[in-house]
């Protein structure tokens, strides 16, 4: 008995040195193959040699490269959130909605504040920013196209958890709306009316994503070109494009964001491509573009030069087919190039110039640098 009683304290004894050695014989062998965690960043470096005189920022540089390092990290990491997610419905990063509706908690908790917390000298200065956009565009005869668009919190506050409510009264960005409609000399497309009208016959944002649908976007898309055909008298030149939708699984980005061995899907709508693009399309362009169109000769009677300055959320529109109704087409995106850069380069001819927008670019707008 005494024996047997020695044994099995040996084996514990011999378990637990095994279960506190694993980590440092995975971080030498990578013996298990563990899928990595997909966090968008670069993870830190090894310190180096080590120098005397540096030994703080070494200790450092060690510490940083365990932390992101040590064996079965990423593996931990996913057993943690999938049991936070399985059991309790919470996430660090991610507010989980119900109806499998998901949220960014640094948008709701930090950006969005953000933007409730400007003032109406802010908004005043935002508005004053929009018009000396406008004029410098006027003097080399181009129109300002201004889009917006609201986040999914907006359109569907119902499915936002209790721990996420103070979202259900934010309004500053309406208030900046507001005073938008009532600027002269620009063409406005607000898209936050036309959604919560079309969010009563199908839905306008992915549950599992940050982004609205593209069925969406396609409809924003045709009021646009619809819009500066009006502006160009154009009645020849219309969104003729038709709407099909079909229904597959997706796993968003807010979905992936949240390191699950199984990450939560959904049923999505996307937009089936019914035509074929007129386009030559140029990938490489002079920076700051990031792509461009052009028609090839007699492509038929299009819409004049223009250049869309977006985020994410203007790509719905282009994969709708957007860039097709235009004799050039030009896209540069929001935090790959400066706004005065953008304009410095504007092709010979631009007709439009489109500054599309989400409702946390109201920041930018308030701090647009000179030009």
């Amino acid at each position: 008995m005494i024996h047997s009683r020695s044994l099995t304290k040996t084996a514990v004894i011999a378990v637990f040195f095994l279960i506190l050695a694993l980590p440092a014989l995975q971080m030498r062998t990578h013996a298990f193959s563990i899928v990595p965690l997909n966090e968008n960043r670069k993870r830190a470096a090894g310190p180096g040699r080590l120098k005397i005189r540096d030994l703080p920022r070494y200790l450092e540089k060690s510490r940083d490269w365990f932390d992101d390092n040590y064996g079965f990290r990423d593996l931990l990491i996913r057993a943690k959130t999938q049991l936070d997610f399985s059991l309790f419905h919470v996430s660090d990063r991610i507010y989980i909605g119900t109806n499998g509706w998901l949220f960014y908690r640094s948008v709701i908790d930090i950006q969005e504040p953000a933007v409730e917390a400007l003032t109406d000298l802010d908004l005043a200065k935002a508005i004053g920013n929009v018009k000396r956009l406008r004029d410098y565009l006027a003097m080399r005869g181009i129109k300002l196209i201004i889009v917006t668009n609201q986040l999914k919190a907006k359109f569907y506050p119902e499915y936002l958890p209790e721990s996420a409510a103070k979202a259900r009264k934010f309004h500053r960005f309406d208030d900046f709306r507001s005073l938008l409609h009532a600027v002269q000399g620009i063409s406005y497309v607000d898209t936050t009316d036309e959604l919560m009208a079309l969010k009563q016959r199908r839905p306008i944002f992915h549950k599992t994503d940050f982004h609205w649908n593209d069925p969406a976007a396609f409809e924003i898309a045709g009021i646009l070109v619809n819009l500066i055909a009006g502006e160009e008298h154009r009645g020849d030149v219309v969104w003729h494009y038709p709407l099909k939708i079909e229904t597959k699984k997706l796993s968003g980005g807010q979905a992936m964001f949240m390191p699950l061995f199984h990450p939560p899907e959904e049923y999505a709508l996307f937009v089936v491509s019914t035509w074929t693009s007129p386009l030559a399309y140029n990938n490489k362009p002079p920076p700051p573009f990031e792509w461009s169109s052009r028609a090839a000769p007699g492509g038929g009677n299009l819409l004049p030069t223009t250049v869309l300055f977006g985020d994410s959320f203007a790509d719905g529109m282009v994969r709708s087919g957007l860039a097709d109704y235009f004799h050039e087409f030009y896209r540069v995106r929001t935090g790959a190039a400066t706004l005065p850069d953008v304009l410095s380069k504007l092709p010979p001819g631009t007709h439009y110039f489109i500054y599309q927008s989400i409702d946390l670019g109201l920041t930018q707008i308030v701090n647009m640098p000179e030009f």
